[in-house]
């Protein structure tokens, strides 16, 4: 009944399809599962179309009552959750997810890379998830102290001058750093952070990043704190927010939950700083150096902290480099038709086999696994 759920929230079910359905969902747990998914799986959008939440349960009742009446009085307690789905596809913002994948799961081992930390003296070191540790140079100074999966400078013994580090995180990996002021990154997967052991007492706090993180920086007026990506400077005093820049996006999203942000075109300091509210995203495009700003909800870009990918209006072609990125597999795309068609989807915490079975269940796009290799067919 998989594809007959989707059918029904898309309202293109036939009759004789809506006879079966009812037949289904005489059993209890049956309309358990059915709640569960129209429920569950879209509620990150749920407060932007809340206003408008009456009048699609409305449409969805008039197009219930279209097809046969009894359909609406077998299921009093979802009718408006599938209206609710029903707005979101018109309003174009319909998540999918891999929630009809259960029957097909696949077995992919990622490949597990090791997080390095490059020192400053060129010296590269792995780091291990699993202990605790406190690492010092060959004259007993603490250089950081490790718990799990968080490495933290706040006890380096102070330098006169900018000694970096760089962590790396690999595909499939995610890793926090705790700067010396207090700062907090969380790194995402195929990132890299460049930073100072310690800021010095003068001049700003500058740190370079490539791939995604979020920031939450600690206040310092006399000392404000610049991420540098690429031809961009992100300044700020004290705030939280995202930055995103992966090559496959060719621009760069800056996404601010809490504060004040100035976007800075590097070397362009004349043409002046744009500033972000929270709730805001900027977007620099490398092309042609220039930036936007929109309203946005700031959980679509925050949430693949908590293990969620979301794909908004994206083309298949950077969804396969994302997955790759996200579960550390290759995926090799033999179907040129499908690599620019757009897809709206998100996957809260699944394994790859679910997400491909969302694609093979919902849009016919078949696959085979070999080894740590998908091949889309």
């Amino acid at each position: 009944m998989k594809k007959s759920i989707t059918k029904l929230l898309l309202g293109t079910l036939t009759e004789k399809e809506i006879i079966e359905f009812k037949k289904w969902l005489k059993d209890p747990s049956n309309q358990a599962v059915l709640e569960a998914y129209v429920r569950d799986y879209h509620d990150l959008n749920l407060a932007t179309i809340e206003n408008n939440l009456d009048e699609a349960y409305n449409k969805i009742c008039l197009q219930i009552d279209k097809t046969e009446k009894p359909v609406r009085r077998l299921l009093p307690n979802w009718t408006k959750y599938a209206a609710l789905i029903v707005l979101l596809i018109g309003l174009g913002l319909f998540y999918q997810q891999g929630f009809f994948s259960s029957q097909n799961q696949v077995v992919i081992v990622p490949k597990d890379d090791s997080i390095i930390l490059e020192l400053g003296n060129g010296t590269i070191q792995v780091v291990h998830v699993d202990g605790i540790k406190e690492v010092k140079d060959s004259e007993g100074n603490i250089v950081y102290v490790q718990r799990q999966d968080q490495i933290s400078y706040s006890q380096v013994t102070k330098k006169k001058e900018l000694v970096f580090n760089t962590l790396k995180t690999p595909n499939g990996k995610k890793f926090q750093v705790e700067l010396s002021d207090g700062t907090l990154v969380f790194l995402n997967a195929g990132s890299s952070l460049k930073y100072p052991v310690n800021f010095l007492s003068e001049g700003p706090r500058q740190v370079f990043l490539t791939g995604e993180a979020y920031f939450d920086v600690t206040t310092n007026e006399s000392n404000p704190f610049i991420v540098n990506v690429d031809e961009l400077d992100v300044k700020v005093l004290g705030t939280e927010f995202n930055i995103s820049a992966y090559g496959e996006d060719e621009h760069i999203d800056v996404v601010l939950v809490k504060g004040a942000v100035d976007l800075n075109k590097k070397e362009r300091l004349q043409e002046g700083a744009v500033e972000l509210s929270p709730g805001q995203k900027g977007t620099f495009y490398q092309d042609s150096m220039g930036i936007t700003v929109d309203d946005v909800n700031t959980s679509l870009y925050t949430s693949w902290m908590q293990g969620k990918i979301i794909f908004n209006d994206l083309t298949f072609k950077v969804i396969l480099k994302k997955l790759e990125r996200h579960y550390n597999i290759e995926i090799v795309n033999t179907n040129a038709e499908i690599e620019n068609e757009v897809f709206h989807a998100s996957f809260d915490n699944v394994d790859i086999g679910e997400v491909l079975g969302y694609f093979n269940d919902i849009h016919n796009i078949d696959f085979k696994i070999k080894g740590n290799r998908v091949i889309i067919k």
